[in-house]
């Protein structure tokens, strides 16, 4: 049989076989470590962060540049739903994949591009607003390869590649990003935090 107790931070049921409070996240170890050094207890005021200046708002700021982006394409083709619902029935009608829409392509390469462009833009704001290197890595290399990927649909719209070679060169070029990725981390583990 389990005996439940209370999470000295928020209060809430925890057993008392757990590490940490499965609401707030807090340590439920006693109030020192193994070498006998005091740990930090946090208030509830500042569970998840809530009250501290070092709160991530990056993300809020991307969900609002990608509700930008998504007016933006659908300005750019208002009948892109129609179309894409037309593609669709094109296609179960045939019974085989076919080539989307030249306004289906060319709303995919605006997307994709204004996407990649926002993780550059992100990347940016987070080394201005403050200076943390953690994340400006990785927003840039996704935005390489999201930028890449809305020049070869681009290409591909253009009939200069099948969409067979799109996939394929998407798939090489993130797979060297992430290798590329995994050795800085791998070789500047402290810049990059």
């Amino acid at each position: 049989m389990t005996v439940m107790s209370a999470c000295p931070n928020c209060g809430a049921e925890v057993d008392e076989d757990d590490k940490f409070c499965v609401r707030c996240g807090s340590s439920l170890a006693s109030g020192t470590n193994k070498r006998g050094i005091q740990e930090k207890r946090y208030t509830r005021d500042t569970c998840f962060a809530e009250g501290e200046r070092g709160r991530d708002y990056f993300g809020l700021v991307s969900f609002g540049i990608f509700l930008l982006i998504v007016g933006i394409v659908f300005a750019a083709n208002p009948e892109i739903i129609s179309d894409f619902r037309l593609w669709i029935e094109q296609m179960a009608a045939q019974g085989a994949l076919s080539r989307p829409p030249e306004t289906l392509i060319n709303s995919g390469s605006l997307f994709f591009g204004l996407i990649g462009v926002s993780n550059f833009f992100t990347a940016g704001l987070r080394l201005l607003v403050d200076r943390a290197r953690r994340g400006v890595f990785s927003d840039i290399l996704s935005g390489v390869a999201l930028v890449l990927f809305a020049y070869l649909i681009h290409l591909y719209g253009a009939y200069a590649l099948t969409w067979q070679m799109v996939l394929a060169t998407e798939v090489v070029a993130v797979g060297l990003l992430v290798i590329l990725y995994s050795i800085v981390r791998y070789l500047f583990p402290k810049k990059m935090t």
